[in-house]
């Protein structure tokens, strides 16, 4: 397993089933171990992210990269996609102005609707360390 050190972070709601579910994806097509991932509930995410509002986390998964820079819901995944070489397709479409906005306008509704559609669940965190 590659360090952590330099290393985006995928935060993300540990409580969430549908975050949960994205992130078992993660695990599978993050063969080149790219990403770290840390629920917002850590008690380590202000140590790490003193940048992070931890109400926007609870709202969106964040991805975050060493030198500062985050991004949010759609922006998030994007981001994701472009640097796993097996879905760096679809980063490339979540670019497409139409596509892109009508994402960005969705995602809210169903960040709000998340534990009605996917429940809530724990799952381990063996790779990914808190």
């Amino acid at each position: 397993m590659k360090s952590t050190k330099g290393r985006p972070v995928v935060v993300y709601d540990g409580s969430c089933g549908l975050c949960a579910g994205n992130l078992k994806w993660l695990y599978r097509l993050d063969h080149l171990a790219v990403f770290e991932a840390m629920p917002y509930q850590s008690e380590m995410l202000a140590a790490r992210f003193p940048q992070l509002q931890r109400e926007k986390c609870e709202q969106a998964l964040h991805l975050v990269f060493p030198d500062g820079r985050t991004y949010a819901g759609v922006d998030a995944f994007r981001e994701v996609f472009l640097r796993m070489p097996l879905v760096f397709p679809l980063g490339i479409i979540l670019w497409i102005p139409p596509l892109a906005w009508l994402l960005r306008k969705l995602y809210p509704i169903l960040s709000r609707h998340r534990y009605r559609l996917g429940g809530t669940c724990e799952i381990p965190n063996s790779r990914f360390p808190d």
